[in-house]
Parts: structure tokens; sequence; C-alpha cells
């Protein structure tokens, strides 16, 4: 994960105020249990990620031979794969 607890949790608060601010939210519960759904969105969006990216590497390691030897640039198709795998998950990052 590439947040902190701390930083999800500033973050959350941060989306709960706007939100409150421009009167885009009815609370039919506290605010604290709205706050705590927020939090718990993030934190299970970043986790899904963070899966995400590990099944990646564990998918380039089996073309470790052609990474080695320059014939495929390892960022480039990292980041195709994890597309990839996102739009059939529907994962939105």
């Amino acid at each position: 994960m590439k947040l902190s607890i701390e930083q999800i949790e500033k973050i959350s608060r941060i989306v709960l105020d706007r939100l409150k601010e421009k009167d885009l939210v009815v609370f039919k519960t506290t605010e604290d249990r709205v706050l705590e759904k927020v939090h718990e969105t993030i934190l299970k969006d970043l986790k899904a990620e963070d899966n995400l990216d590990r099944e990646v590497e564990e998918i380039l390691k089996s073309h470790t031979g052609s990474i080695d030897s320059g014939k495929i640039d390892y960022r480039k198709m990292f980041g195709m794969i994890k597309g990839k795998l996102a739009r059939e998950r529907g994962i939105i990052l």
C-alpha cells in the first residue's frame, strides 16, 4: 500500500468534508460511521490494487528471460498487464 493509515484517514476526512460543504450527502447515520465507511472503502480499493500489482509481478516473473535480454520493457509491460486485468475485473485505478 502506497499510503499510510494516517494519510488514508486524512483523505477520508477531506472527502467527507467536501461532500458536506457542497450539500451532496444526507446522513442517515452518524457522521463518524460515514467517515468509517469512507475510510474502509478507500482501504479496500488500495488493497485491491496491491493485490493486482502482486499478480502482475507474478505474471512478469514467467517472462524474466525476455525482460533481462531487453526484449520487453518491464515498466511498460507492467502497466499494460495491470490495465488489462483491472478492466477485466472492474477495478478503477
